[in-house]
């Protein structure tokens, strides 16, 4: 069973928790294996199955919503444990998510992250069940705001007050970095960790910022844990929601990996506080898009890309700013954890030989 837990009564332990050319020689024919990584000193084992390229993938989730889009035939489908929507075409397929949906059913699903579709639900062993259900799920509501980007100023949304939630999962942390200068320096090492180059590492596991369909919220982790351990800034996380108002998405291009487009129900990506000549003002780092720390705004704003909308409304419709500890969302309130970075390094072991855009 899912155990909820207050977040004042939480106690965050510590956590064990530009980009050049896509390299080509990945390997994509590994099979699963037992891995090893050492994580703040301690080792741990995690089994990992490196992904290929353009072939289906399989995984345990739990349906979020399902909604038609206005055409009036398109069903799009979402899922807490993915942060890509998907569309469904085959009736039976619609019809067995409809049923886990209304009995909050936890199921196993095929589908093809690249054209965005379900192909087909598997069945779900006892086991698989007991493992999915049995995450530790945070009570969190955080920093919690609807936010219309259309009308709310620019400076509003960078002078958030970021430092309000500071991160507990570690003491003797700076709360706001002294210059962009120095922010950068940051954001150059955790690019240079990307998987898509071919190292040496400076960290355990390779960071998959050049597969952008899935992954954000242990691309976050990973960053937050560089950000803390080894500059000892600390960090938040915003996530991004265009969930739950209707058929809307987030839609961004992929610029940095081939252009193609890519719909999301939400996103997240560390949160810092940069001392700028106007003041400490919100940014957050995301290598997946862009080649250098930018206002909290500025990220916001590229969700939003009409070109890439695929007849969704292109909107973020709410955001959510919390503690590092926090992982990725059951929904716009309640968030899972990672504190021993297992799912983190799994998760990046996956998704290391894939690329966004096909």
């Amino acid at each position: 069973m899912k155990k909820y837990i207050s977040l004042t009564a939480l106690c965050y332990v510590v956590a064990v928790a530009g980009i050049f050319a896509i390299v080509n020689a990945c390997n994509k024919s590994k099979p699963t294996t037992e891995t090893t990584l050492i994580t703040n000193g301690t080792a741990a084992k995690i089994a990992a199955t490196p992904l290929r390229q353009g072939e289906p993938q399989t995984k345990v989730v739990s349906v979020l919503g399902i909604n038609t889009m206005p055409d009036g035939k398109t069903v799009r489908v979402m899922f807490r444990e993915l942060e890509e929507v998907f569309t469904v075409n085959d009736p039976t397929v619609l019809s067995g998510l409809q049923t886990a949906l209304n009995g909050n059913k936890t199921i196993k699903i095929t589908f093809d992250p690249w054209k965005a579709t379900v192909n087909q639900i598997n069945p779900i062993s006892d086991e698989e069940r007991m493992v999915h259900d049995s995450r530790q799920i945070i009570s969190s509501p955080g920093s919690s705001q609807r936010v219309d980007l259309a009308s709310m100023s620019e400076d509003v949304i960078n002078n958030m007050p970021a430092a309000a939630i500071l991160n507990t999962v570690k003491t003797g942390l700076t709360d706001v970095i002294p210059d962009m200068a120095t922010a950068q320096l940051m954001f150059d090492y955790i690019t240079h960790q990307c998987c898509a180059l071919p190292g040496p590492y400076g960290i355990d596991q390779c960071i998959s910022f050049q597969y952008c369909e899935d992954g954000c919220y242990a691309r976050a982790h990973k960053m937050c844990f560089i950000l803390n351990n080894k500059y000892h800034y600390a960090t938040h996380k915003v996530f991004s929601f265009a969930y739950p108002d209707g058929p809307n998405s987030l839609c961004v291009k992929g610029e940095k990996w081939g252009g193609c487009c890519i719909n999301w129900w939400y996103h997240v990506a560390p949160l810092v506080n940069i001392k700028t000549p106007t003041g400490t003002k919100a940014y957050v780092f995301d290598p997946a898009m862009f080649d250098q720390p930018v206002l909290l705004a500025t990220w916001l704003h590229a969700q939003q890309n009409p070109a890439c909308a695929s007849g969704a409304i292109p909107k973020v419709t709410s955001i959510n700013i919390q503690p590092t500890a926090s992982y990725s969302p059951i929904d716009t309130a309640h968030f899972d954890t990672d504190p021993t970075y297992s799912m983190t390094n799994s998760t990046l072991v996956s998704y290391a030989p894939l690329t966004t855009c096909p």
